[in-house]
């Protein structure tokens, strides 16, 4: 090898497979956060990892490896919806019956129900919001590993958070306050 970043092709299909098998959960559901569409978000998921195949020797290890899978996932998203062609879905219910579990408490349904809830509003924040709320509560990425992940400066980060979930508390007790009335 000429030098540190160069892989023969069956390191690099063990490498891509490792980071498939550690983010492939965290990068659907991140694209998915942008989309909306459980078909957009796993071709999104298939689109990412054939770019970090692509381009693995381009990974400068000055971030980690899940920021830089991160970073192609949000830009990959984000190319996505700029495209002429796509317009953002409406929000799909069979994305939360996967993640249902199978048992029948009703403890565990209301928990369920409220969780659904809370990912539906999460989802509904706008593009800006959501994305520092998705990285930060769905992905545990540190501010600085969002700021990094998406390009801004982490103030920016931490003004995006504390807006986003300043929306959702608002949304949620506008809705709770409707039940009660209801």
């Amino acid at each position: 090898m000429e030098n540190k970043t160069d892989f023969d092709v069956e390191n690099k299909e063990i490498i891509i497979e490792d980071i498939m098998n550690k983010y492939s959960k965290d990068v659907y559901l991140l694209a998915y956060s942008f989309v909306r569409d459980q078909g957009l978000a796993e071709d999104i998921s298939q689109e990412v990892f054939i770019k970090c195949y692509k381009n693995i020797e381009k990974f400068r290890r000055d971030a980690s490896i899940k920021t830089w899978v991160y970073r192609i996932t949000v830009n990959t998203s984000k190319d996505f919806i700029r495209k002429k062609s796509f317009r953002v879905l409406k929000y799909s219910k069979l994305f939360l019956e996967n993640f249902k579990k199978s048992e029948s408490s009703e403890e565990v349904f209301l928990k369920q129900n409220q969780n659904a809830q809370i990912l539906h509003k999460v989802l509904s924040l706008s593009q800006k919001y959501r994305e520092v709320v998705v990285l930060y509560y769905f992905q545990d990425l540190k501010v600085s590993e969002i700021g990094e992940t998406l390009g801004i400066n982490t103030n920016t980060v931490k003004t995006r958070l504390t807006r986003g979930r300043s929306i959702l508390k608002e949304n949620l007790i506008f809705e709770k306050g409707d039940a009660l009335n209801g």
